[in-house]
């Protein structure tokens, strides 16, 4: 808690990277107030003050007045990191000082709304961030918590049990049976889970025994529960595990597998069903938070909340560097407990590094239960959301149709564009276009700019669903434009504003497009000047 004194100690200093005065007496936007917080958070932390001029002069402020406790959340929700903000009553005026953290490493933080995308300090100034010091973020080594020695543990400390698995495993992986029988130091030390001759906490996570997990790293713990109603507050049922994960990561699926759901749908004249829990996308969804959740977090375990209608799996640290939910199916792979991924690798129980998932996501579209997604995903947690229900198998078989008709396979990358298109109906950016125009999967509605994608009439057909293409390509270019007409006839008059609320899916430009081209056909004519004038029809067309 800062103090009058306080703030006359920080007037001592010059304004620099990480100490900024503003004046802002009634008002501080809040793209400025993203700017100046990423800014100061990309030159490593430091203050903002509010209510004292550059010249470090204190006339006070009364922005925030009231509302000063909702401060850190807005902060938080435009650039992702949480700021402390308190209001000190000095004798000069009241002052609003915000205490900024530093960046997370390896990671730049971008301002939303305000003037710069990731914002710096240069001098007494904002700038953007330019490409030297980009790289330099980006190739900041955050360090590898699994390959951490735990200073104290033994051979003697690890599960009998989970060796054995572990060594069969790797020996299945490498195809060689010698290491069945290999002595437990050598194979350790083949997968790189020891350091010098000592042990590493991913040999720890993955083969200690219940006791020393507890006494050296308690958060690595997995919970599970089932609601019946994904909704309610209590769990129906839960189940928890602190034990070296190859002595449980089968009775983790085999307790999820309990209460899996057989789903069923219609199939022409057939009765098909799906489980609402597939085995790999599950395993899948498990394995990566085990590997890729941050361990240095105390007090927080890894969770999966399953119901009928999905499941959920939250695992404690954001994600890394520049991936987010947006990018996460294209970035590159990130390790943040490389030793322990490269033991899933090593043991098959995850895909190739960067794999996990593209098949989880390829599985919940296969299965026509729709796109995963990262709802409720921020600087401190990573969740993953995949459904459980049938939204739309006859999307699936349609474009299994396709393929057969034409020979060819769909990669991951084009369902995953096409799932996009079916779910939203309508895009105006969509990569593969092209081939998809070609196979009569897409239609094209409007022209230039305003161009947009639908799934074509063949989907609808295929499905008995004409209507909803008729909703959703809307009306042709020709009925807009005599709805134009009819409004002009109607009202007597028109502006350009009418008809940008009655095509409220068209862009400005296509509205004037319409209007021009009734004008050339010798329909309605301008009347007035371009701020105040209307459009009217010509004296023939009345």
């Amino acid at each position: 808690m800062y103090l009058p004194e306080d703030i006359d100690d920080i007037l001592q200093h010059a304004e620099n990277a990480v100490l900024e005065f503003k004046e802002a007496r009634t008002n501080f936007s809040d793209g400025d107030r993203s700017d100046y917080c990423a800014a100061i958070a990309n030159m490593g932390g430091g203050r903002l003050l509010l209510g004292i001029t550059n010249d470090k002069n204190i006339v006070g402020t009364t922005v925030y007045q009231g509302t000063i406790n909702q401060i850190p959340q807005r902060v938080y929700q435009a650039i992702g990191i949480t700021v402390a903000v308190e209001e000190v009553q000095h004798s000069q005026g009241r002052i609003v000082i915000f205490d900024i953290p530093p960046r997370p490493v390896g990671q730049r933080l971008r301002s939303n709304g305000g003037k710069y995308t990731y914002p710096i300090r240069r001098g007494e100034s904002l700038g953007e961030m330019d490409d030297v010091m980009t790289k330099e973020i980006l190739n900041e080594v955050q360090p590898d918590f699994s390959a951490g020695i735990v200073e104290g543990l033994t051979l003697d400390d690890l599960d009998e049990v989970a060796v054995t698995d572990f060594k069969n495993k790797r020996a299945e992986k490498a195809g060689n049976i010698g290491l069945k029988t290999a002595s437990i130091l050598q194979v350790l030390s083949d997968a790189e889970l020891t350091r010098d001759g000592k042990l590493t906490f991913a040999c720890l996570l993955l083969l200690g025994k219940k006791e020393k997990i507890s006494e050296f790293l308690p958060q690595a713990e997995i919970i599970y529960e089932w609601r019946n109603d994904p909704e309610q507050i209590h769990h129906d049922f839960r189940m928890s595990w602190r034990l070296p994960y190859f002595l449980v990561y089968n009775e983790v699926w085999n307790t999820i597998n309990a209460r899996n759901i057989r789903i069923p749908y219609q199939e022409g004249f057939l009765q098909q069903e799906v489980l609402a829990f597939d085995e790999k996308a599950c395993r899948e969804a498990v394995n990566n938070a085990v590997a890729h959740r941050d361990y240095s977090i105390s007090g927080r375990s890894t969770i999966i909340h399953a119901s009928p209608k999905s499941f959920i799996v939250i695992s404690p640290g954001g994600f890394p560097n520049e991936i987010t939910p947006e990018n996460v199916l294209n970035a590159p792979p990130h390790w943040r407990n490389r030793l322990i991924a490269e033991a899933f690798e090593r043991t098959m129980l995850v895909e190739r590094s960067g794999q996990g998932i593209d098949n989880i996501f390829e599985t919940s579209i296969r299965q026509g239960k729709g796109l995963p997604d990262f709802a409720g995903t921020n600087d401190g947690t990573v969740q993953i959301n995949i459904p459980a229900n049938v939204k739309d198998a006859e999307f699936v078989k349609f474009l299994e149709k396709v393929a057969n008709e034409q020979q060819i396979i769909f990669s991951f990358d084009e369902i995953y564009e096409l799932e996009k298109l079916r779910e939203k109906k309508i895009l105006s950016v969509l990569n593969h276009k092209e081939k998809f125009l070609k196979l009569g999967i897409i239609e094209k509605v409007g022209k230039t700019s305003g161009t947009k994608y639908i799934l074509s009439h063949r989907y609808y057909s295929y499905q008995e669903k004409p209507g909803v293409y008729t909703r959703i390509k809307g009306f042709s270019r020709e009925s807009k434009k005599e709805l134009i007409m009819e409004h002009i006839r109607r009202e007597g008059k028109g502006r350009r504003d009418d008809f940008i609320d009655a095509f409220p899916e068209l862009q400005p430009n296509d509205i004037s497009n319409f209007l021009q081209e009734l004008k050339r056909e010798g329909k309605i004519e301008r009347e007035g000047s371009d701020r105040a004038g209307y459009w009217r029809l010509k004296s023939d067309q009345s």
